[in-house]
């Protein structure tokens, strides 16, 4: 039976490591539905992350572009009350 590394000894693992380590755990290990049931939600949770990360990015577009019409326009408006 393997040891459980502590929380230190696990976060200065490289992504390498600790799937080589995975897979070797994987070998003599056996899951049940919850296995499955868990990682169908890691992959919609890292779909919706991915989603939300775009929506987050067309906001800041249309926000710049909301900030640029605003200047134009009350630029416009200046011009207008200048020369009248």
């Amino acid at each position: 039976m393997g040891y459980i590394p502590k929380h230190a000894q696990l976060e200065a693992l490289s992504d390498e490591d600790l799937i080589a380590r995975y897979d070797a755990a994987a070998a003599n290990t056996v899951v049940g539905t919850g296995f499955y049931r868990e990682e169908i939600a890691r992959r919609q949770m890292a779909r919706e992350s991915t989603r939300m990360l775009e929506l987050t990015r067309t906001i800041r577009t249309l926000t710049w572009v909301i900030l640029g019409l605003t200047a134009v326009n009350a630029a416009l408006v200046a011009v207008q009350v200048w020369a009248a």
